[in-house]
């Protein structure tokens, strides 16, 4: 049974955490978009994008989460990421998101997706990097997008279900 990913989740430089209303302005964001990414958090239980924050200057440096999305008829939790322009090519996209997916295999999620546009070869680098396999090209949102998808190996899932001693 898979359950909520909790937060914080840190990682050697950088904290995953809700997002806040006063986020908006530091992300470059809507006010609106902050607040719908919010409503979603708490709606589909604490799935959504949420805050990429440095460790050392506590500011926001992007976005990254997991949100459930219809894809091809089927339910996936889809990962996505977004790094700042200033803060792009430090390697905060691919710890990030290597920490999102690692924290929903934990939670006993056996699959996660993630969309990036065909032409986002550096999105695709990263996913590449991260062990997600391509698997097709799809139309989501009246828009074609390369689909990547990994699986948690069948042994970590059957020793996550495995009884306590």
């Amino acid at each position: 049974m898979s359950g909520a990913i909790r937060l914080p989740i840190e990682t050697e430089r950088l904290v995953i955490r809700p997002l806040r209303p006063t986020d908006a302005g530091e992300m470059d964001e809507s006010p609106e978009w902050i607040r719908e990414k919010i409503d979603r958090f708490e709606r589909d239980g604490g799935m959504s994008l949420w805050a990429v924050v440095e460790r050392e200057s506590g500011r926001a440096a992007g976005l990254a989460g997991l949100q459930w999305e219809e894809i091809d008829g089927r339910r996936e939790l889809d990962l996505g990421c977004a790094i700042a322009k200033d803060k792009r090519r430090l390697g905060y996209g691919t710890e990030a998101s290597r920490a999102v997916i690692e924290a929903a295999f934990a939670a006993g999620h056996p699959r996660v997706t993630a969309m990036t546009g065909l032409d986002n070869a550096a999105a695709r680098r990263v996913l590449d990097r991260l062990g997600l396999v391509y698997v097709r090209n799809t139309t989501w949102d009246g828009r074609t997008y390369a689909l990547y998808a990994l699986a948690q190996p069948v042994e970590a899932r059957t020793e996550a279900l495995a009884p306590m001693r």
